[in-house]
């Protein structure tokens, strides 16, 4: 359905008007939920079965009757002589800070167990699709920061991936960043497309390249950029704090180009200032109403 320039002027308008929060709430609810649900754990382990670990992870195999010991959850169907074939995950063997899983397997998620000083702070089932991988960094403050991609969708034309960030601190694995790592909406035949890509340029501070685009009829882009975004170590909230001010895009900008909002309203409602001087430019103009009129059609279907 076709909408007149008037009507779709004033689509945009009543969006800008339109409260945020619950859109926000809305967009960050799946994410957050798997963000914070880590599971902490504090179960000590004795120094020669700790080193029995560590021995028997580096060459890949860990002895069935060592997990059981300590109730590690692994699939029987992996087991092979006595052993589980495992993945480790070394970040500072100094601080005996390392992670490991059982498998590989077909599975396009794995069940993921953090330990520190012969100690198993926590546990967290990680969805990553296409294989698993942590990666890690020391901080200015010398804590290790673990990190890696978490699953929420994978399609034609679709997929959204979260970057998740934890911390070392205490004795514990505290929850520290979320942030999109890759979200990618494709609509055929007209390639309507929203695309968001973040990548790590820098670890101290940690700073995210990202490169982005919204395009509307035939493919045509309506916005195309990138640019960066620091964050550092907030004492007051235990968490690592995005400086969004010095970048072209703000939190929501960013979280908007992620799949969990339903719809186009958080895009359009993030980006409200942005579209309204777009349509002032009369190479973009056309473009613009183009996108504002498959939204609002989409919301009236």
């Amino acid at each position: 359905m076709a909408y007149s320039e008037k009507q779709l002027e004033s689509f945009l308008d009543s969006v800008g008007r339109l409260s945020i929060e619950p859109m926000v709430k809305q967009a960050r609810h799946y994410s957050d939920s798997v963000f914070y649900g880590i599971q902490p754990l504090a179960i000590n382990w004795r120094e020669e079965d700790f080193s029995r670990l560590l021995v028997e992870a580096k060459k890949g195999g860990v002895s069935e009757s060592l997990a059981q010991k300590y109730h590690l959850n692994y699939q029987k169907e992996m087991l092979y002589e006595g052993k589980l074939p495992v993945l480790l995950f070394i970040f500072n063997l100094q601080k005996g800070e390392f992670a490991l899983s059982f498998g590989p397997g077909a599975s396009w998620g794995a069940e993921v167990y953090f330990f520190q000083n012969s100690r198993c702070v926590a546990k967290q089932h990680i969805e990553h699709r296409y294989g698993l991988e942590i990666e890690d960094y020391q901080d200015e403050e010398g804590k290790t920061i673990i990190y890696y991609k978490e699953n929420f969708a994978s399609g034609t034309g679709i997929w959204w991936f979260d970057y998740y960030f934890y911390r070392y601190e205490d004795g514990k694995l505290l929850p520290v960043l979320s942030e999109l790592q890759n979200g990618n909406l494709s609509m055929i035949p007209a390639y309507r497309s929203k695309w968001l890509e973040s990548t790590i340029v820098e670890t101290k501070p940690l700073t995210l390249k990202m490169v982005y685009y919204l395009s509307g009829e035939n493919g045509e882009y309506i916005i195309n950029d990138s640019t960066t975004v620091q964050y550092r170590w907030n004492v007051k909230t235990k968490m690592l704090k995005g400086d969004y001010e010095h970048s072209k895009l703000s939190q929501n900008q960013i979280l908007s180009y992620n799949l969990g909002t339903g719809n186009d309203l958080f895009f359009i409602r993030a980006h409200y200032d942005m579209l309204k001087r777009l349509l002032k430019d009369k190479s973009k103009r056309k473009l613009v109403l183009y996108f504002l009129n498959e939204a609002k059609a989409d919301l009236n279907d």
